[in-house]
């Protein structure tokens, strides 16, 4: 298992991702992206509350399954790296009540990040970067801006930490 628990190299990374784009456009005729599944979940919970009642689930489809692969593949990751465990309340929370909320607001307010995040960008990154393949403009300013961003928050970040370290 040490090729799953070693890092890659970004070569093999980038041709993979490259391969698996090129593989969902070939079974689905679509490129792979969680905003379409997404959508389909908002809009059964809006017409649901609208209605008093639950209505029919949307159709499972290749979006949808996507999603719930997402969540099993990321708890599978954090089982097998050994890293997941039930959690009520973190060592350093200060109280039940603000351990219980904390996450809560967090996941809510990241949640909310992503969803906005989508929004603007039009779609997931993995749909972002299926464009920016089939050489998308708006797709190649939107991945540019993207890793100028993360590159100052990441250089910002690193030198914060290393400030902390410093005093103490």
């Amino acid at each position: 298992m040490k090729i799953l628990s070693g890092k890659w190299s970004f070569y093999i990374n980038g041709t993979l991702i490259a391969l698996f784009i090129m593989l969902s456009l070939y079974l689905f005729d679509d490129t792979l992206g969680m905003s379409d599944g997404m959508l389909a979940v908002s809009e059964f919970v809006r017409d649901s509350t609208e209605a008093g009642e639950i209505k029919a689930p949307p159709t499972l489809n290749w979006q949808l399954g996507l999603l719930g692969g997402i969540l099993i593949g990321a708890l599978a990751s954090a089982i097998i790296s050994g890293s997941w465990k039930i959690q009520f309340a973190p060592k350093d929370s200060g109280g039940i009540v603000a351990g219980i909320w904390k996450p809560i607001v967090q996941g809510v307010g990241g949640g909310f990040l992503v969803m906005l995040g989508l929004q603007i960008a039009g779609d997931s990154f993995w749909g972002q970067w299926s464009a920016a393949i089939q050489l998308s403009s708006g797709a190649w300013i939107f991945i540019i801006s993207m890793f100028i961003v993360a590159s100052a928050a990441s250089i910002l970040l690193d030198r914060h930490h290393e400030k902390g370290k410093g005093g103490e």
